[in-house]
């Protein structure tokens, strides 16, 4: 039996307007690499143009308490998670994990803090919009699926995900 991954360490630090471009170039990166593996062409490029849109990613990241993981060792951002700063059900707006470290529990890890962070402060009830790389990271940590939309991302259809938990 092959021995467990070693786990990923990393710092965890809230995102600052400093860290808007780093993390519009990791969202760009994820959209247009991963993307293709479940997209057309057409929705990866649409759904990495987000991170050209320089107010409305800002507004997406500073808008959020938006954590940002980096890598013990040097400091690189891994990826970003980001959760409403008021609602009920609170509503986590972002997971992304830069593309070489995907499926070795960074976005779990990230998730689950940022889930306990908000829990800490008194929030039970979460929701999210996922798509088919994060549905799985929602659902292992306590998420239900409770409604499949197909609606339109940068004039390109796509099907997306609500979950909710609590």
């Amino acid at each position: 039996m092959p021995a467990a991954a070693e786990p990923i360490a990393f710092d965890w630090r809230r995102a600052t307007g400093a860290d808007v471009f780093t993390l519009a170039a990791l969202y760009r990166d994820a959209a247009l690499r991963l993307g293709p593996r479940v997209y057309t062409p057409e929705q990866a490029r649409a759904w990495a143009s987000f991170a050209d849109d320089q107010p409305g990613f800002r507004k997406y990241v500073l808008g959020a308490e938006t954590w940002i993981a980096e890598r013990a060792a040097d400091g690189r951002a891994l990826g970003f998670c980001g959760i409403a700063a008021d609602g009920d059900p609170r509503e986590v707006h972002s997971l992304y994990v830069t593309p070489p470290m995907t499926r070795r529990g960074v976005g779990s890890e990230m998730l689950c803090r940022t889930l306990e962070r908000a829990e800490a402060d008194g929030v039970t009830r979460f929701a999210a919009w996922v798509t088919p790389f994060s549905r799985p990271v929602f659902l292992a940590a306590g998420f239900a699926l409770t409604e499949t939309v197909t609606a339109p991302f940068a004039g390109v259809m796509f099907e997306r995900y609500r979950v909710e938990r609590g």
